[in-house]
């Protein structure tokens, strides 16, 4: 089994229902592929972690390459392990609503990543929610 993370920027400005549209999509193909793992997006930039049989996980990054709604794509360095990080494909996206709350978006994260056991996974994606939440409410 292979985990691939990457982090991207946005080319447009996402609005939440752009965003739960992308989610409706990416989970029909993930879940017929087998795939799990976790995306978050702020509305400027993602990062997602994709796990599962190598060649679809590479299938999957591959056809995220080419994804003409985002650019400057950064991998972390693939991951293979014995068992799954992410019990399944999960989306979760800083919304207008984590703004009035101080740790609403953080707090999905940290539930999201609870059961993972590779701490460095954790704390990418911790990062990535925490820092996503002080950019927004100092901007």
């Amino acid at each position: 089994m292979q985990i691939i993370i990457y982090i991207s920027r946005a080319k447009q400005n996402f609005t939440s229902g752009d965003l739960a549209d992308l989610r409706d999509l990416a989970d029909a193909r993930n879940r017929s592929e087998d795939i799990t793992g976790l995306l978050l997006s702020d509305g400027t930039r993602f990062i997602q972690a994709l796990e599962g049989d190598a060649a679809a996980v590479q299938a999957v990054m591959d056809r995220i390459a080419k994804d003409s709604r985002h650019d400057n794509i950064s991998y972390f360095r693939p991951i293979t392990t014995n068992c799954r990080q992410f019990r399944k494909w999960t989306t979760e996206y800083l919304a207008e609503r984590d703004l009035g709350e101080e740790r609403g978006f953080l707090d999905r994260v940290m539930r999201h990543v609870a059961d993972v056991e590779c701490d460095s996974i954790k704390a990418v994606f911790i990062g990535f929610a925490a820092l996503s939440l002080s950019r927004r409410l100092t901007f």
